[in-house]
């Protein structure tokens, strides 16, 4: 591929190590884009599919490995190379970006010589990795650092959305004029509170146009849904008074429309129709029968750059996306009944309103995919990675509980601790692909074969943990029994021999407080069961006995 072909990306804030970057890769003959900010970098890098991306760690609005670990998450993107480029210093930092779902990393000051040939080398398809032990170790530490951060995020955009209310206050103080309009404003405060309470936006889009007509002494209000790919608007919610029926309403979107919103920085507030040559305008006037009216663009209020809110003549539209967030809305306002025409000052308060709403729908989507996200890494950070059942640190956690609970209520519990047999020698032979579904396969008989109550948790490697609350010994050893014909009885895929092959598991059963009631003790009980199942030639369940 001809270097002009090869796009590559790099976003830093930094605007003079842009300047740098762009003069080095464009002088080498590379495709150059850049940005300035996390979610700027993932709307470019879904827009133009780069090449390479080079990212500095530290982001104004999210860290670069939070945007590594979102653009790792989409298929379309998860295979192209992230290049971490920092001046950190942390002992352990490559390690860390590498975890975080990088592919290699460069410190900074570069020298440009090697900087080239290394951006040559991963192109060419080199990746660096850490030790898979490492490796799970600080993605775990990752995994946890970023809920805590996305926990911080939601609590600051709640915060942000508490203080919407200033921007009203800084208007009375700016413009005098518009101090005879109190009663307006606090009116605009208490419904701006109001919508952010309802943390769902298409129900704010709903109620949002009785709440306008409402409270701005207007006759009628209809929001649209703008679709770019035939570029027309479409009915979505309305209030107040029509001779027809507003559900149906539809309109083509022509080009001079959209040049003109683009121009007016998404409100247009239209005099009179028959005074600008516009179809769309003409068409939206005609059949409200309103020669005046408002129009406003809501996304486009969220936005600081307005220049490329729409791209016509064949072009797609660009628009920030925020994880996938997509929705396009139009408000349309008239006076038509009253007759009353718009003043400048009301033209101003509108304005400002529908920047409050728009950062209103746009946090609320943010927000309602922040807490996805931190449900998704929630679980992640208690669940093993391969096999999807609890890991180690949850087993730990979740076994001191148990023995709490046994020494408060005297409730017993048992614990089983299982082992593949000969697992390495199927690896050998198989390959560790193969091993991989293997224990993925008995997670699945044991979740499906468990109890909702029960704990199943991988242990290492190939071992497996139980916690069976409420359980004696006598019933967990029955239970283990069924465990392992279980197993034994499944059919395993042998690849070498191109037939299903059996396997067999060992296990180790104590139990709370019949054994101990000490969580390391009984651990170190179950285990010396399962080395005995073991020592007496596998395939077997021994229970812990009591040391004389």
């Amino acid at each position: 591929m001809k270097k002009k072909n090869i796009k590559i990306l790099y976003i830093e804030d930094d605007a003079d190590a842009r300047a740098l970057m762009g003069d080095i890769l464009r002088y080498q003959g590379y495709t150059y884009l850049e940005a300035s900010r996390g979610l700027e970098g993932i709307r470019l890098a879904k827009l133009h599919k780069p090449d390479l991306i080079l990212i500095d760690l530290m982001l104004p609005d999210m860290q670069g490995s939070e945007v590594t670990t979102h653009l790792k998450s989409l298929p379309e993107l998860k295979s192209i190379p992230i290049i971490a480029l920092t001046a950190a210093t942390e002992g352990n930092i490559r390690e860390y970006v590498l975890a975080a779902g990088c592919d290699g990393y460069i410190s900074k000051p570069i020298n440009i010589n090697e900087f080239v040939f290394k951006i040559e080398e991963f192109l060419a398809g080199k990746r660096e990795s850490v030790p898979p032990e490492f490796e799970r170790e600080l993605l775990h530490r990752y995994n946890i650092q970023l809920v805590e951060r996305l926990k911080r995020k939601v609590s600051e955009l709640e915060q942000l959305n508490k203080n919407l209310s200033k921007l009203n206050e800084d208007l009375i103080a700016s413009r005098e004029e518009l101090a005879r309009y109190n009663d307006l404003l606090f009116y605009l405060n208490s419904l701006a509170n109001e919508l952010r309470t309802l943390n769902d936006p298409q129900k704010m889009l709903k109620i949002l146009p009785a709440r306008i007509v409402q409270g701005f002494s207007i006759d009628r209000c209809i929001v649209f849904e703008y679709h770019p790919e035939d570029r027309s608007m479409s009915y979505f919610s309305a209030h107040g008074q029509f001779d027809f029926e507003v559900e149906k309403l539809t309109f083509k979107v022509d080009r001079e429309f959209l040049y003109l919103l683009k121009e007016e920085s998404g409100l247009l507030w239209v005099k009179d129709f028959q005074q600008i040559k516009d179809s769309t305008l003409e068409k939206v006037g005609k059949k409200l029968s309103c020669s005046s009216f408002i129009l406003g663009y809501l996304k486009e209020f969220s936005r600081k750059n307005v220049n490329d809110s729409f791209l016509v003549d064949g072009e797609t539209e660009e628009l920030d996306q925020i994880f996938k967030i997509d929705e396009r809305y139009l408000i349309y306002i008239d006076k038509c009944y009253s007759k009353a025409k718009f003043a400048t000052y009301e033209i101003r308060i509108l304005r400002s309103f529908f920047q409050s709403v728009a950062v209103i729908y746009e946090n609320m989507q943010l927000f309602n995919r922040l807490k996805e996200l931190y449900k998704i890494k929630s679980e992640e950070a208690i669940r093993d990675g391969l096999t999807n059942v609890f890991n180690y640190r949850y087993f730990v956690r979740e076994l001191r509980k148990e023995v709490a609970r046994t020494k408060r209520y005297n409730t017993p519990f048992s614990l089983i601790m299982l082992d593949i047999d000969f697992f390495k020698e199927y690896n050998d032979l198989h390959g560790h692909l193969e091993g991989d579904e293997v224990l993925r396969a008995i997670s699945r008989l044991l979740i499906l074969n468990t109890r909702s109550t029960d704990i199943v948790a991988r242990y290492g490697g190939e071992e497996f943990v139980i916690i069976l609350p409420g359980i004696k010994k006598k019933e967990a050893l029955t239970f283990a029994e069924k465990l392992r014909k279980l197993v034994k009885d499944y059919q395993f895929p042998d690849k070498v021999h191109q037939e299903p092959c059996s396997l067999t598991i060992s296990i180790g059963v104590a139990s709370c407080p019949e054994d101990s009631d000490d969580p390391i003790d009984l651990v170190r009980m179950a285990d010396q069961a399962l080395y005995r199942a073991k020592q007496n030639g596998r395939d077997q369940v021994c229970v812990a006995a009591k040391e004389k």
